[in-house]
């Protein structure tokens, strides 16, 4: 799901469910995203960036259930909506693709940790990840 509208909607969730089986199986965890575009990004360059996003939180057992994404002609309205959604969907885990994400509203580093802070939930930049797929670096 991508975010770049007035609204968002959901899939997925944490939770427990049971196969047919009766074994218990326990879901990923829901994780959202935010990433701002830049004045010279392309279509493609978005997509590549929700696809690594995407790649970081299947490595690390999360579900990806929004993308939040900045425009310049529109900032800070998605950080705003990124920030209630988070509150309102009790969201542990958001990713971005790296924390220069957060350097138009601030510090990253202060705006990471006044995030964390005000929403409960962890920051993780997806720069983590040393490579993509094999043999394209990150970037």
């Amino acid at each position: 799901m991508t975010v770049s509208g007035s609204g968002y909607s959901l899939f997925g969730s944490d939770s427990t469910t049971r196969s047919g089986d009766g074994k218990t199986k326990t879901e990923r965890q829901r994780a959202y995203a935010y990433m701002r575009k830049h004045l010279l990004m392309f279509d493609a360059e978005v997509s590549r960036t929700k696809q690594r996003l995407e790649y970081f939180a299947e490595q690390s057992d999360l579900e990806l259930a929004a993308v939040f994404i900045e425009e310049i002609q529109t900032y800070p309205a998605a950080f705003e909506r990124f920030l209630q959604a988070v509150i309102q969907d009790d969201v542990k885990v958001v990713l971005l693709p790296s924390l220069l994400h957060f350097a138009v509203l601030g510090s990253p580093n202060h705006i990471k940790e006044f995030f964390e802070a005000a929403t409960g939930a962890k920051v993780l930049s997806a720069l983590d990840v040393v490579t993509y797929r094999a043999g394209e670096a990150v970037s």
